[in-house]
C-alpha cells in the first residue's frame, strides 16, 4: 500500500489535501481515484504533488507547497469573462468560495470569543447529558450540557459524537453522519440553517464572552466596534458598517453585535 512504487496511495492523500484547502479535490472522487472515480482536471498536478508526498515523507511539506502557490492565493472573484469561459472553475482562475465546514466554525467562535482551549490530547469530551432510550440508543440532550463546564471550550475533534444522533448546531452545517462514509461534505443553505446559528446556545454564550471581552476595552463605542470587526472578520468594518454597528452596540449591547457578526457571511465564508 505504501510502496513507492504505488502511486495510487499517494495521488489519494495528495487530492485529499487539496480538496480540503480549496473545498473540491483536483479529482471530483477523492474516496475513489481509481477506474471507476472521476478523472484529474489536472493529472500533471496531481501526479507532481504525489511525487512531491512520496518523495519529502511530510504532510507538513505538501501543505505548505499548496498555502504558498498563486492558486490558492488568487482571490474568489473570476476574472473578466473567466465564469462563462469556465463557470466549475476547473481551471483554478480563481479561489472558490465556500463556507467552514462544522467543525472550523466551532474552533473559529471560541478562538474569536477568546475562549479555545488549545489543550491536545486526553478523552473526549461529552457535549450532551444522557439517559436511557429504547433498545441500545441512548436519549442524548444537547440543550442541558453546562457550557462553562471543564473541557467545554476545547477544540471540535476531542468531540464525542454518537453515531444517527446528530448535535443541532454541527447538523445544521453538514456535518456528516458518521454511520456513512464521507469522503467530501455535502453544502445546503436553509432558513432552518440560518435560525440554528442565530439561537443556538453555543453561539449565543460565545457571542455574550466576545461582547464582554470588547465592553471591558477602554475608549468609545466605534474602538470597541473596529476591534471586534478585526477579530471576527479580519478586516476593518466600511463607513456603513460602522455607523450601523455602533448603533446596534449601543441599544443592545456588544452581545448583540458579536452574535449578528458570527452569522454574517464574512465570518462563515472563506474569501
Amino acid at each position: 500500500l505504501v510502496h513507492p512504487a504505488n502511486p495510487l496511495t499517494w495521488r489519494s492523500i495528495a487530492n485529499r489535501v487539496w480538496h480540503w484547502h480549496f473545498g473540491r479535490g483536483l479529482c471530483d472522487t477523492p474516496g475513489d481515484i481509481g477506474r471507476m472515480g472521476g478523472l484529474p482536471s489536472h493529472p500533471e498536478l496531481l501526479d507532481w504533488l504525489a511525487c512531491e508526498l512520496r518523495d519529502s515523507g511530510s504532510l507538513k511539506h505538501l501543505h505548505r507547497l499548496i498555502v504558498t502557490s498563486r492558486a490558492y492565493g488568487r482571490v474568489s472573484t473570476p476574472p473578466p469573462g473567466g465564469f462563462a469561459r469556465d463557470p466549475d472553475g476547473r481551471s483554478l482562475a480563481w479561489m472558490p468560495r465556500r463556507r467552514m465546514d462544522a467543525e472550523s466554525f466551532f474552533d473559529s467562535a471560541l478562538a474569536v470569543a477568546g475562549r479555545l482551549d488549545e489543550a491536545r490530547g486526553g478523552p473526549g469530551i461529552a457535549r450532551f447529558t444522557q439517559r436511557p432510550g429504547a433498545q441500545l440508543t441512548p436519549i442524548l440532550d444537547y440543550g442541558a450540557f453546562d457550557l462553562d463546564a471543564p473541557g467545554a471550550d476545547r477544540r471540535a475533534i476531542y468531540r464525542v459524537v454518537w453515531r444517527g444522533i446528530p448535535d443541532p448546531l454541527f447538523d445544521a452545517l453538514d456535518f456528516p453522519d458518521l454511520g456513512l462514509l464521507a469522503p467530501s461534505r455535502g453544502f445546503s443553505a436553509s432558513a432552518l440553517q440560518s435560525l440554528v446559528l442565530a439561537n443556538n446556545r453555543f453561539v449565543l454564550h460565545q457571542a455574550r464572552a466576545f461582547g464582554l471581552a470588547a465592553e471591558r476595552l477602554p475608549g468609545k463605542t466605534i474602538d470597541r466596534v473596529r476591534w471586534m470587526v478585526r477579530r471576527a472578520w479580519l478586516r476593518d468594518p466600511s463607513a456603513d458598517e460602522a455607523g450601523e454597528f455602533v448603533a446596534l452596540a449601543e441599544r443592545h449591547g456588544c452581545a448583540a453585535l458579536a452574535r449578528a457578526l458570527f452569522n454574517a457571511d464574512d465570518f462563515l465564508f472563506i474569501d
